[in-house]
């Protein structure tokens, strides 16, 4: 099999460079969502928990 020509070989080389660096940021950004959202859920289940407790206070 021929051999490629220089500027082919750095054109899929500069396209392979991006598409990793496309998914190392779509992996980030999927990352720092997931941790929003599981913080969110830690912070409403906290304040129902509050909630839930000043309600059982008032009836007692």
């Amino acid at each position: 099999m021929p051999e490629q020509p220089s500027h082919v070989v750095d054109r899929i080389e500069t396209k392979a460079a991006k598409v990793a660096e496309r998914d190392r940021v779509a992996h980030q950004a999927w990352s720092e969502l997931h941790e929003s959202i599981q913080a969110r859920d830690e912070k409403t289940e906290r304040l129902k928990a509050l909630r839930l407790a000043k309600q059982l206070e008032r009836r007692e």
